[in-house]
């Protein structure tokens, strides 16, 4: 199930949009504090985010700089205005792609789905499968999903990008540095516990699945796969 963030402060339209796309299956969650977007963003770990413009304290803009500076999510820009001005000072602030109001549900669905599709799906930009095995699990890049002979889940951006540097390296250790320098575009903007964070949730959805493979920390240094025995 792909996760979808609504920063939208009309409360009527972000029901409204919640409702209708998790018919469709996709996990939505609205934000409902809007000076800590960002913190919302980095707990819940959406695979795409559906951004007002005109929110308090700080407008959809900037809460789309500060993502892009975190993770390479689609983020969806929502505004009663979108002229030609509009569309360029979203795209230089990171966006996607824009969704005018009033706005048609099944025009949204299908924006949804095609940016799903293009960064997660079969649409992604090597149209041959990518695949990396380990033991008893298996990484598939293309579908972001991370799977055993019984299991199966689905990874955030940031996730993946970890399972697969680590399954790569495999067995040496990569330094949180690497990490860092590898998943973050500038790693001045990221906070010391982020990488943390994100690791622990690796940790846990491997547990989740039951496999083989561990991420071992080996302080002072960085972090290590590893096999143990089922």
């Amino acid at each position: 199930m792909y996760k979808l963030l609504i920063v939208e402060d009309e409360m009527n339209i972000a029901n409204t949009l919640k409702n209708h796309l998790e018919k469709y299956n996709y996990d939505c969650y609205i934000v409902v504090d809007f000076e800590r977007v960002l913190d919302v963003f980095q707990d819940f770990q959406p695979h795409l985010v559906i951004m007002d413009i005109n929110l308090p304290a700080f407008d959809g803009y900037y809460w789309s700089r500060k993502i892009r500076q975190a993770s390479n999510c689609p983020i969806m820009i929502l505004s009663a205005r979108m002229e030609g001005v509009d569309q360029v000072y979203g795209i230089e602030n990171g966006a996607d792609d824009f969704i005018t109001k009033p706005f048609l549900m099944d025009v949204v669905l299908a924006k949804i789905n095609g940016q799903i599709r293009r960064v997660y799906g079969e649409y992604a930009k090597d149209s041959q499968t990518r695949i990396l095995k380990m033991g008893n699990t298996t990484l598939n890049l293309d579908t972001v999903r991370l799977f055993t002979p019984k299991h199966e889940i689905i990874l955030s951006l940031k996730e993946l990008q970890l399972c697969s540097i680590l399954l790569e390296a495999f067995p040496n250790v990569v330094t949180r540095q690497q990490l860092l320098a590898a998943i973050w575009d500038d790693e001045s903007f990221v906070e010391e516990n982020t990488l943390t964070v994100n690791i622990v949730r690796l940790r846990k959805k491997l547990e989740a699945i039951h496999s083989s493979l561990e991420i071992s920390t080996i302080r002072g240094i960085g972090y290590q796969l590893t096999e143990r025995s089922l």
